[in-house]
């Protein structure tokens, strides 16, 4: 396994970014608002009320919750996806969103630079206002979450992101059955897909039928698929209730387990800022390579992906 983490990175950095994934949450048939979740679309005129440059969103926005204001920025770029697809294909694949050096809005802003000969000079404007709108909110984000303001200066680097982790964090979660589940459940198998959701995130849901393909056919060689809703929390049963549903309808019948927002798996959850995000783990709970970020719903990600896989496995790699 030594040789299989500078290998497996060059496929996952070439899948991140194809796609335009979500934040922490997003409008969905699944969520309280029950719409459809890969129906469910963005009210323009809605979203163009809540005005983040004025001070009283500033206000306001300090009042809400961090889910809440990374919902805000999701909103922001579900509202104006087709020109935030354009500027998502400019990513640069040896760099994931979220290093501990480069802030959201930065990473966000290098993009649409990127992108600025592809673009009408309208909707450069538009991308350039967004990113403004979501570094604002980002500001308040990092304050609330206790980051050092001279985060973005690169003075202060967070100590757990999902890049620098070797070992999958350690927790004691219950499945969607009520079964106590470790990271004993890794053991069994040669390599695990770990698939990071939550129930309003509508990429997350869309790939939910070709995640229980890819557990059914690695099945047969050892692998296996587990999905971490971390929306449902351990002991909201409303949530996983919800997340049963959406499962049920997708036609998943692989495992899934809540998340316990003060475990290790829970500080390591917090540090994902796009979903859906999958890593892969071996049976010593070791995380194989980078994340994968964004969906697995195209067919050439799709292949890519299970190819991988399947050289682990058996070990070719």
């Amino acid at each position: 396994m030594k040789n299989k983490k500078l290998q497996i990175s060059a496929l996952v950095l070439a899948l991140a970014f194809t796609f335009v994934g979500c934040g922490k949450k997003e409008n969905s048939e699944n969520s309280t608002s029950n719409k459809t979740s890969v129906e469910s679309k963005v009210n323009d005129k809605e979203n163009a009320k809540d005005n983040l440059s004025s001070d009283k969103s500033s206000t306001d926005s300090n009042d809400q919750s961090v889910d809440d204001l990374m919902q805000k920025q999701n909103d922001i770029l579900q509202k104006h996806d087709k020109q935030w697809q354009v500027a998502f294909s400019k990513a640069d694949k040896s760099k994931i969103a979220g290093e501990p050096d480069v802030s959201y809005d930065a990473y966000l802003l290098d993009l649409v630079e990127k992108s600025k000969d592809e673009l009408s000079k309208e909707d450069y404007d538009l991308l350039r206002k967004d990113v403004e709108e979501i570094g604002k909110i980002e500001k308040i984000i990092n304050k609330k979450k206790g980051i050092d303001e001279q985060f973005n200066k690169g003075k202060k680097k967070q100590s757990a992101s999902t890049k620098e982790l070797k070992l999958f964090p350690e927790f004691k979660s219950k499945d969607f059955d009520g079964n106590e589940v470790t990271k004993e459940i890794f053991k069994d198998k040669k390599l695990t897909l770990v698939n990071f959701w939550f129930n309003g995130c509508a990429p997350c849901v869309g790939e939910i039928p070709h995640l229980q393909k890819l557990n059914d056919e690695i099945e047969k060689m050892g692998g296996q698929v587990i999905g971490i809703n971390t929306e449902a929390k351990v002991g909201d049963e409303e949530i996983i209730k919800e997340a049963k549903k959406i499962l049920k309808k997708q036609g998943a019948t692989y495992k899934n387990i809540s998340l316990d927002p003060d475990s290790e798996l829970g500080k390591y959850a917090e540090q994902i800022m796009s979903y859906p995000t999958s890593v892969l783990v071996d049976s010593d709970g070791n995380i194989v390579g980078d994340p994968i970020v964004g969906a697995i719903d195209k067919k050439d990600t799709y292949n890519k992906v299970k190819t991988m896989i399947e050289k682990i496995i058996k070990d070719e790699i």
